[in-house]
């Protein structure tokens, strides 16, 4: 096939124009594509101009010309752009009474490339005389999206605390501090610890569409870590505008309520084992801030071996902060022995015969703890038997803790009584004592 550039002068000039065209470096061949912060919609028919977010963050950097926030009031709380003014379009006239001069240079903003508010908020102020007016009209939504951080006031906070109830609180102070009081249920995240946070789950990893909000002593120790945050991906972070004192004297801020533990000693019970209520090492717990709620609770919760054992009360509020506090409870064996079913085999002994009568003592015995000892011990009515010689004789003997052997002997005309009392001890030195009796008549019965 011939070559078409070679049967025509003309198509031999483009050629030639192609292929010199085509020894251009690439970067030359075409002017260099804008970046997104560069980048403005170009809307056509608009009666004033757009800037980029490049020119934005330069206007507010240097302070050199008003923005202004033409939303609602309540929007521009809970969140924007940092050194914005809230104008709402309603107001436009505020615009005219804070900057009179109709050749004020001026920056509007709203809710991003679909709202109207900038724009019309803008053909108002052309109306008025105003010729230096422009818009960010890609607005708040993409301003969050490249990552930049917006500010918080104190009503914003205020909704997001007690009306929104969805947010995550971070808390840029230092961790001391942090353990000391903060906002219900933040966390703790401090400058440089944003990549960590986002992956240990102080921040919400999953639903990066999370409101996040970040305080701390100043603004501006907010404001550092709200922007490492913001650079997560967390599209909708904010830091607050205003201090912790703010946020203390607002009635936003929660102490850890604080456990006073006490010793203790309990008794042991059936088990030989002890549970019971936080109450018993309660030793004035109590919490700082008014009107809350302290609920008590022991760690580990029981049952109690004997001797002494380490427990914590723990108190924990409304909001479940806690502090906890160590006690040693000793748990005691403080219950006697039970001597149940005591009877001896022969409770009379008859006739008087003048020998010793062996006789058997039953009985059972029950203890918590256990083990049990047994004694026994004697009495009578008459404890002074003489031979006929006069000498002393034994009138019983104990054999073990279940017999003992007793004199069949009189002494004059009345009935001689033996009282045996069983005595029980159990390893706490706890004793109980029960007796039985076993009579030699005066006369048969």
């Amino acid at each position: 096939m011939p070559n078409p550039c070679a049967r025509h002068l003309r198509f031999a000039l483009l050629c030639a124009a192609a292929a010199a065209w085509l020894q251009v470096p690439a970067s030359a061949q075409a002017p260099p594509r804008p970046s997104v912060y560069q980048t403005t919609l170009e809307e056509p028919n608009q009666l004033t101009p757009e800037i980029t977010t490049e020119e934005l963050l330069s206007i507010l950097a240097t302070n050199s010309e008003p923005v202004f926030d033409v939303r609602f009031a309540k929007e521009y709380a809970i969140a924007h752009i940092p050194g914005t003014i809230n104008v709402y379009e309603k107001e436009v006239e505020r615009i005219g009474e804070l900057y009179p001069d109709r050749l004020t240079p001026m920056i509007l903003y709203c809710n991003g490339p679909s709202c109207g508010k900038s724009k019309r908020t803008s053909e108002q102020l052309v109306a008025l005389g105003y010729t230096k007016v422009r818009r960010y009209q890609l607005g708040m939504p993409v301003w969050r999206a490249l990552s930049q951080t917006v500010q918080t006031d104190m009503p914003g906070f205020d909704y997001i605390a007690r009306g929104d109830g969805t947010a995550v609180f971070v808390d840029a102070r230092t961790p001391p501090e942090y353990a000391a009081a903060t906002v219900p249920g933040a966390v703790n995240v401090q400058k440089g610890e944003a990549t960590a946070a986002n992956d240990d789950g102080r921040l919400p990893l999953t639903d990066k569409g999370t409101r996040v909000v970040v305080f701390g002593n100043t603004a501006q120790q907010a404001r550092v870590v709200a922007a490492e945050i913001a650079k997560k991906a967390y599209r909708n972070s904010s830091y607050f505008g205003g201090t912790f004192a703010d946020l203390l004297l607002a009635g936003f801020i929660n102490h850890p309520p604080v456990a006073i533990g006490r010793n203790a000693t309990v008794a042991a019970g059936p088990a030989c084992t002890a549970t019971f209520g936080p109450a018993v090492v309660d030793g004035g717990s109590f919490d700082q801030d008014s009107g809350d709620v302290l609920t008590l609770s022991l760690d580990p919760a029981g049952p109690f071996a004997l001797g002494p054992n380490t427990v914590s009360l723990i108190a924990t509020d409304r909001y479940g902060a806690s502090s906890a506090s160590a006690s040693i409870v000793t748990v005691a064996d403080q219950s006697a022995p039970v001597i149940g079913d005591l009877a001896v085999d022969k409770p009379v002994l008859w006739p008087p015969n003048h020998r010793m009568e062996l006789v058997t003592i039953d009985y059972t015995l029950a203890d918590n703890c256990g083990p049990v000892t047994t004694e026994l011990t004697i009495s009578s009515n008459d404890s002074d038997l003489h031979d006929s010689n006069d000498r002393r004789r034994p009138d019983w003997e104990i054999i073990d803790a279940h017999h003992v052997r007793l004199a069949v002997e009189l002494e004059g005309h009345h009935d001689r009584i033996y009282w045996i009392t069983v005595v029980a001890t159990d390893g706490a030195g706890n004793h109980s004592a029960s007796t039985v009796v076993v009579r030699v008549p005066s006369r048969p019965r």
